[in-house]
């Protein structure tokens, strides 16, 4: 698992950096372990911004967060992209059971 966490005139405490890997660990056991992310995040006018940015088999899995608390906007972040992931897999497990069923 690779996760970048990127952090603009914030300080990433060792313990937000580790929930970040256990939210992540649970989308990245659905995924492939090896897929890297980046996430960042960055303080602006007291307004914390989280950005995550991952690709999977085809798909740029992008989401934004803005809130007043850094942990509110991780969490939200790593929310969105996680029903980014599961919408396009359940896309996917679609077309394969349209492919297979014969005609």
């Amino acid at each position: 698992m690779s996760i970048e966490l990127v952090a603009r005139d914030v300080v990433v405490t060792a313990e937000v950096q580790g929930r970040v890997e256990q939210k992540m660990e649970k989308i990245l056991d659905r995924i492939h372990k090896e897929t890297p992310v980046r996430l960042s995040v960055e303080n602006s006018r007291g307004r914390f911004m989280a950005h995550l940015s991952m690709y999977i088999k085809g798909k740029e899995i992008v989401a934004q967060s803005e809130q007043k608390n850094m942990v509110a906007a991780i969490d939200e972040v790593i929310d969105r992209a996680d029903r980014q992931c599961k919408k396009h897999y359940g896309k996917m497990q679609a077309r394969r059971s349209d492919e297979i069923r014969p005609e």
